[in-house]
């Protein structure tokens, strides 16, 4: 089992142990492997998510790492475009077409990149079909998925960019769309205002009035704005942010430590300065910083 997995388990294992004086400590004493701010589990699937997309994103880079030359890069190309990855295609393609010196692979790679944008052009065009068919949703996650997937894709790459970009500030398109998060976020925070959890529901609100013109961005704004009346909930929401901050950084550390250790001790020491010394984060910080230094 990997170090950093085995000093997860022990962690919240011996949080589970002490998790209702935690919770009794309020935010300052939650603990960034899991409790106080939601569950453990919750916690820690979140944890345990963030590292699988490092993960993902390592695995593709790894791929582009182990091509040696360009006759590689090619091969392994086309095998990621017949295995639906057009990104990392797109990628390896361009780095052989933009390499020097150049050789028999150059014009090959530029002739794939021209057949991509094509290929993009005609996968937007059955994006713009879907919202013609009032399929909002549908119709922004194929544009999306475009957008992110050719981005390495000359001529297309700024086309679709601009094409997505400019669906996305009409109005029709993000009642529709922000719905479904802002309702998400209206009924979260409503439940924490039940669970007396003031400075989570005010955060929560703060977050789904962005979302307008969404019907339930709209009610949230409005329930934010009599919130923002009680300076005592100001005051809380302010130090809750800093803590949830402080709690990604810790997260975020913990993912690179590996791959960057002096970003992830950077991050730590960060933590030190912005967190109170009373909460379960600092303290976290204070013990992963000094594990790391002193190797």
């Amino acid at each position: 089992m990997p170090k950093s997995l085995r000093l997860v388990l022990v962690c919240l294992i011996g949080l589970a142990m002490q998790v209702a004086p935690v919770l009794a400590r309020g935010h300052r004493g939650a603990s960034p492997f899991g409790g106080g701010m939601g569950t453990i589990a919750g916690a820690a699937a979140a944890w345990a998510a963030q590292r699988a997309a490092w993960e993902r994103r390592e695995a593709a880079a790894e791929k582009i790492r182990r091509a040696k030359n360009n006759q590689e890069r090619m091969i392994y190309a086309a095998q990621a475009r017949k295995e639906g990855k057009p990104r990392l295609a797109a990628t390896l393609y361009l780095r052989v077409a933009l390499a020097r010196p150049k050789d028999k692979n150059n014009a090959a790679a530029k002739a794939a990149l021209k057949d991509m944008a094509r290929e993009g052009r005609a996968e937007m065009q059955k994006g713009d079909e879907l919202l013609a068919q009032n399929q909002i949703v549908e119709g922004f996650e194929k544009l999306d998925y475009l957008a992110w997937a050719y981005e390495d894709v000359p001529e297309f790459n700024h086309e679709v960019k601009a094409h997505v970009e400019k669906l996305h500030q009409e109005s029709r398109y993000q009642a529709v769309l922000n719905e479904k998060p802002a309702a998400d976020l209206l009924a979260q925070a409503q439940k924490q205002e039940q669970d007396d959890q003031r400075c989570c529901a005010y955060l929560t609100y703060e977050q789904a009035a962005q979302l307008v013109p969404a019907p339930s961005a709209i009610a949230a704004a409005e329930r934010f704005e009599a919130m923002q009346k009680d300076p005592e909930i100001v005051a809380e929401a302010k130090e809750c942010q800093m803590l949830r901050e402080c709690h990604h950084k810790f997260h975020t550390a913990q993912v690179i430590e590996k791959t960057l250790p002096e970003r992830a001790q950077s991050l730590f020491k960060e933590i030190l300065e912005e967190s109170p010394r009373d909460s379960e984060v600092y303290r976290c910080a204070k013990e992963e910083l000094a594990r790391l230094t002193s190797r």
